[in-house]
């Protein structure tokens, strides 16, 4: 991995407030890295929809549970991290919200999503643990 240009590491209880406190760190990144709109979009939306699903899914909208996100920038990509306290789940067993009767469900747009717009994401630990990687 080439030299970090950045890293920042945050922790925030359950609450969709804490988005906010992502949103301001996705407004400084695209000022110092002077990203382009589809970049800031796309790591706007993985960081957003990865948090909201550590909040609802994993820790079940438990207020006093925290989501721990961590960022790291190198010259080549964005490295994203969300931890939540709940049970884990594995990212293969979502189903495509895009194929036959899954249309209808709200299940697994997210996923959708940030597998849509980045260039790597999967699970580590027990599966509460999503690291995303985002072409720079």
């Amino acid at each position: 991995m080439s030299k970090l240009l950045f890293q920042r590491e945050l922790f925030f209880p359950s609450v969709f407030e804490g988005l906010n406190i992502c949103l301001d760190m996705v407004s400084e990144v695209e000022h110092l890295f002077n990203l382009d709109f589809d970049k800031s979009f796309a790591l706007q939306t993985v960081l957003v929809e990865s948090v909201e699903n550590a909040f609802l899914h994993g820790n079940k909208g438990a207020s006093d549970l925290d989501v721990r996100v961590y960022i790291s920038i190198s010259a080549s990509e964005i490295f994203l991290e969300v931890e939540d306290k709940g049970e884990g789940f594995d990212i293969n067993s979502i189903p495509s919200p895009i194929e036959g009767d899954n249309i209808y469900n709200e299940c697994g747009r997210g996923l959708f999503f940030i597998k849509s717009l980045c260039s790597s994401c999967y699970t580590m630990g027990k599966g509460n643990i999503v690291r995303i990687i985002l072409e720079r």
